[in-house]
């Protein structure tokens, strides 16, 4: 292929310019998915590969995401932790779960949850999780354990929390 007289593209360099055309589609897209919401690396590499991009690319997407700071898991999951203790009363071990399920690594779940799930902020979350319980009618003790065992909360915290907030507990 001759673009200048005198001067021919080989087919190495052909080839590199592709490679370095379909690398930047891959980082434009998940810039763009970026943008639009905080990921996982393993969610954005799922949501990449989904639309037919080469899994090279995508894995040097994701280290060069990484190295730029654009991608951080513990990020990711201190904005997800932060708005799901917002909407719902959960326990660690419900919260640690939902972040694996998210394909985030279990140490690093594990340690943004300990650092952010304080002992006060499980507890609370504990007394509002047994007040909504309440609110329907529920006050069968076994049966309220149970719930918040269900919503992630140790034995020994819900037995604090009920010993603390006897109203309407049989």
């Amino acid at each position: 292929m001759e673009l200048i007289p005198g001067f021919t593209l080989t087919r190495a360099v052909i080839q590199r310019l592709k490679d370095g055309w379909l690398r930047r589609q891959v980082q434009e897209k998940a810039l763009n998915l970026l943008a639009r919401a905080p990921h996982s690396t393993f969610s954005l590499r799922m949501k990449l590969l989904k639309r037919g991009y080469d899994s090279q690319k995508i894995e040097e997407t994701l280290s060069w995401l990484t190295e730029k700071g654009y991608l951080d898991d513990s990020r990711f999951v201190e904005s997800w932790l932060r708005s799901r203790i917002d909407r719902r009363a959960e326990g660690r071990t419900v919260l640690v779960a939902g972040l694996l399920r998210k394909g985030v690594k279990r140490e690093v779940a594990e340690q943004v949850v300990n650092g952010i799930v304080t002992a006060r902020v499980e507890y609370a979350n504990a007394v509002k999780a047994l007040d909504k319980v309440r609110r329907r009618g529920e006050t069968d003790r076994d049966k309220l354990m149970k719930m918040l065992r269900a919503r992630g909360f140790s034995y020994p915290l819900i037995r604090q929390v009920l010993q603390d907030n006897p109203e309407a507990s049989v």
